[in-house]
């Protein structure tokens, strides 16, 4: 703050994300996630109920990683924010990529990876889009006086657990580039310019109720459980009060 001294700060804590979001889709009913409305619990252990429910790592992580995202949209939208600016590199973009790829969610790379304005109404913007992380970590030991203090260090997994309960796809990409950005940087670039070339389509409903992304039509036919057939490639649950989930929300947040 006192190197930025023209710029106004500002703390959310994820236990406050009532404060600005409903958490619609985070319902107990039709995915049990927490076993009762969210209007019953606390406001502040709703969030800790909402991960408690969550059947695996990679579950917590993937849902933990949405109400981020979504607090982050909320705040920025209630600030009146003209834009969200995220400070991934290269290397964190390409461990999206494939992330979000293997968890169903392809169709919404050019909203999660690209700037421009999102589904949720406000732009986003990654302006270190094209430095490796290893160049960051080195300017920003270099530069005088050393950023060092002011960036939070990554927490990749060294050594992925065996148990696949214990593992997440996060942890297994992030141990991945972390090896490939050492020697092959090359790769990592051509993973996120070949992303890149991927074009948004128009924002049309319906939208996941958790992520809040549109759902791609022509996926394939990407059904619950991974069946392929033909159809709307979303899952509906609710009867006439239908709720829309896309096929990676709806894995993560299934409790079998």
């Amino acid at each position: 703050m006192e190197r930025f001294p023209s710029h106004r700060y500002s703390w959310v804590r994820l236990d406050d994300i009532f404060d600005y979001d409903d958490l619609s889709g985070f319902e107990g009913d039709p995915h049990n996630i927490t076993g009762m409305p969210l209007r019953d619990i606390d406001r502040k252990h709703a969030v800790n109920t909402v991960l408690a429910n969550m059947t695996s790592m990679a579950s917590k992580s993937d849902v933990l990683r949405i109400l981020h995202s979504r607090l982050i949209t909320a705040f920025a939208k209630v600030r009146r924010c003209d834009c969200i600016i995220y400070g991934d590199s290269t290397t964190g973009l390409a461990e999206r990529i494939l992330t979000e790829t293997a968890k169903g969610r392809g169709g919404a790379l050019p909203w999660l990876t690209e700037d421009g304005q999102s589904p949720h109404g406000i732009k986003v913007v990654y302006p270190m889009r094209d430095l490796l992380r290893k160049e960051i970590a080195a300017y920003a030991k270099m530069i005088k006086p050393s950023l060092e203090p002011i960036i939070l260090e990554s927490k990749t997994v060294s050594v992925v657990p065996i148990s696949a309960n214990e593992s997440t796809i996060e942890d297994l990409m992030g141990q991945y580039f972390e090896s490939v950005e050492e020697n092959y940087p090359s790769i990592v670039a051509n993973v996120v310019r070949t992303s890149s070339r991927l074009v948004a389509p128009v924002v049309q409903r319906p939208l996941c109720k958790l992520c809040r992304f549109a759902i791609p039509g022509g996926t394939g036919g990407l059904h619950w459980g991974g069946e392929q057939e033909g159809g709307d490639p979303s899952i509906v649950f609710g009867g006439e009060s239908a709720e829309i989930y896309c096929y990676g929300c709806a894995r993560s947040t299934s409790n079998p």
